[in-house]
């Protein structure tokens, strides 16, 4: 039995170093990532213009002309730049893949390494962007420039749009630009995007790897109130600050109803007996009926399960009064909804209203962003997934999820392009940091998501 288990530890081992073996492929793929990394693409120092100019230097290597590859940028926007490229297929049918290559502010002075070089250190790749989301743009534009090379024929078309603008509202996003003035460049039958990986487990096992299948919509909501105030030396019954205060209170005990879609009853089916204990009955049982009340009580308990099972509306900022010594005028809060699929910005507004229990305080609408429903896991898009998983990650089980976050397949979805987070790229549960300190992503995770993405992307291309 001993030496069965150091036999199984050596596979093991050497397994994962030749996951890793730096290949001269892989040395070229690594050199483009290295490269989009090392660009600063954030919205206050960086520019997406440089960084989708670069990677089209890589395409121009690789033969792509000015027909197949270009860089869009919008009016009065000179650093919102996305690149466009297209491999042309034998049939009208056509797959977009979806990388975006901004990415959020990083100050030097908090990260313990420059955030924009990349450091290999530990089995980790770490900068910003490493993982959010230049692993995917990185994966795409080497994947390109070998299937051009090699003068690879697809049946279906592949285009590929590296885009600016998804992590902050500051800037044109890029896939929203592109739709509006060049939809023919990302026109598409579906879309291959960020939104979800796979996870690894407290062993470093692959635990369940991941398929993200629809997102919830951000509304951004205020509540008003408003009165005559008058000088604070006189203080009245009547306070602003005090009535919305009031009302958010009964707003912070309210949940929305608890509403499950084929995605979502999916995951926690297919979650229950990885989670197992109280938290996978219970998974198991909202599946069964999502008017289980005791699953609910139990499943709120999370956040995560709690914000994917429901619509939710949380207060983010306040902003009141006008003077020191004066009566508040206005007391306004701001809510950020994260609303389910199917769902009106005007049917949330008429739920909050009932909440507040209060017709002074005022609903509105600020941002409005319009739902659409999950795309569906057809054979055709889970046969290729399934092969892949089976083959390089064999038993692991695959699990569909509703990002409860946002992505830019919001606007592909809308636009009736059904649009899939997958990527590859495994991960332990908050280990990459993305948005934050030190984003990291495994080196073995890296190379591994590449050779999903090139497995799956072949096999829809012949399809």
């Amino acid at each position: 039995m001993r030496a069965l288990i150091l036999a199984f530890a050596i596979t093991a081992f050497s397994a994962a170093a030749q996951a890793q073996e730096l290949t001269p492929e892989r040395a070229a793929f690594r050199a483009i990532y290295e490269e989009l990394v090392e660009i600063d693409s954030s919205p206050t120092t960086g520019s997406c213009t440089r960084a989708a100019e670069a990677m089209l230097a890589h395409l121009r290597g690789a033969g792509f002309t000015e027909a197949d590859a270009r860089v869009i940028v919008p009016d009065g926007r000179p650093d919102d730049g996305n690149l466009v490229a297209v491999l042309r297929g034998s049939s009208r049918r056509a797959v977009l893949l979806l990388a975006h290559i901004d990415v959020v502010d990083a100050r030097r002075e908090d990260w313990e390494r420059d955030p924009f070089t990349l450091v290999e250190e530990g089995g980790f790749f770490f900068g910003r962007g490493t993982a959010d989301d230049k692993a995917m743009a990185a994966v795409f534009v080497d994947m390109f420039v070998r299937m051009r090379r090699e003068n690879f024929r697809p049946r279906r078309t592949l285009r590929m749009a590296l885009t600016c603008g998804e992590e902050t509202s500051n800037r044109v996003n890029g896939v929203d630009h592109l739709l509006q003035n060049h939809r023919d460049w990302i026109q598409a039958d579906f879309a291959i995007n960020e939104g979800a990986g796979g996870v690894i487990g407290p062993d470093g096992r692959p635990l369940v790897f991941n398929v993200q299948a629809g997102e919830k919509i951000h509304q951004v909501m205020t509540l008003t109130v408003t009165n005559p105030g008058g000088h604070s030396s006189r203080p009245v019954p009547e306070n602003a600050i005090y009535r919305l205060s009031r009302g958010l209170d009964r707003l912070s005990a309210h949940n929305f109803p608890v509403e499950l879609n084929p995605v979502t009853r999916a995951f926690f089916e297919r979650m229950a007996p990885i989670v197992g204990g109280e938290m996978g009955a219970a998974m198991t049982a909202i599946a069964a009926n999502p008017r289980d009340a005791g699953a609910t009580v139990v499943l709120t308990r999370d956040p995560s399960y709690n914000a994917m099972m429901r619509t939710t509306c949380v207060a983010t900022q306040l902003d009141a009064g006008h003077a020191p010594n004066a009566l508040p005028q206005r007391a306004t809060a701001t809510l950020s909804c994260r609303v389910l699929q199917g769902h009106t910005p005007e049917e949330v507004q008429a739920d909050l209203q009932r909440a507040l229990a209060d017709p002074e305080i005022t609903v509105e609408i600020v941002r409005r962003r319009e739902g659409s429903r999950p795309p569906q896991l057809t054979r055709a898009i889970m046969g290729p997934v399934e092969q892949a998983v089976a083959r390089m990650w064999p038993g692991t089980p695959i699990v569909p999820v509703m990002t409860v976050g946002a992505t830019d397949g919001r606007f592909l979805n809308n636009a009736g392009i059904p649009t899939y987070g997958m990527s590859g790229m495994f991960a332990a549960p908050g280990e990459s940091n993305a948005h934050g300190l030190n984003e990291k992503l495994r080196v073995q995770s890296l190379y591994e998501g590449r050779d999903f993405l090139e497995a799956i992307v072949r096999a829809y291309a012949q399809r």
